[in-house]
């Protein structure tokens, strides 16, 4: 692996986790736990469903992870193809930074307008199972918005021995999930929770742009190191 590799996962896997398009619906999810919290006030009954919904993300994630890698592992053992996949993140990166600076043109890296609904109606399933299912429901929606620097990832991994790919997928994950796992460790603080997301809303550009240009650097290193 690639002196780049490690740093890679954890700031990509971060990045990853607070891209505005995500983590507006984690920000909903949030929302939801504290009006929960407010009529129970069972904050432990709470946090336990919120840690539930957030594994729902955390397993679907990793395991489409995986399969993508699955899928072009094989692939990338020709070096046309691992150019081809370099390419590909430098265009998606170059589109993220054209949603930011130019977001009324042409189409964006956005979760569609149908899947709102889907996840709105997740968040009012109940019971653990509910959360679960709700939490894997959000990680498939939100891959339009957020599966770019996922994708510059695999493809950045793709070379790797099994264990070692299994390992910085696992890795990544964990960092994709750890601003849910803050903002619910905040569910007992609603103005906390209010700073954030005033915070957040008032970012979305430069957001962006941190995120288009990381994107589009992983596209260039993969070309690099192919």
């Amino acid at each position: 692996m690639t002196s780049i590799t490690l740093p890679a996962v954890l700031v990509g896997g971060l990045l990853d986790g607070v891209n505005p398009c995500a983590f507006s619906v984690l920000l909903s999810f949030v929302a939801v736990v504290l009006g929960a919290v407010a009529l129970s006030g069972q904050s432990p009954q709470v946090w336990r469903i919120g840690g539930i919904y957030v594994l729902g993300i955390f397993l679907t994630y990793l395991l489409l992870g995986l399969g993508v890698i699955g899928i072009i592992a094989p692939i990338v053992q020709m070096h046309l193809a691992v150019r081809m996949l370099g390419v590909a993140v430098v265009v998606l990166g170059v589109w993220m930074l054209k949603d930011a600076l130019l977001p009324g043109v042409g189409p964006a890296l956005a979760m569609p307008k149908a899947a709102y609904g889907l996840v709105r109606r997740a968040f009012s399933w109940s019971g653990p199972g509910g959360a679960l299912a709700a939490g894997a429901l959000v990680a498939m929606c939100e891959v339009p918005c957020s599966g770019a620097i996922y994708v510059g990832i695999l493809a950045l991994l793709a070379k790797a021995p099994v264990m070692e790919r299994v390992g910085y997928l696992l890795l990544y994950n964990v960092m994709f999930v750890a601003p849910l796992l803050v903002l619910l460790a905040l569910v007992g603080n609603r103005q906390s929770y209010n700073r954030i997301a005033h915070w957040t809303i008032h970012r979305r550009v430069a957001s962006r742009l941190i995120l288009g240009g990381f994107t589009l650097a992983l596209g260039f290193a993969i070309l690099m190191t192919a």
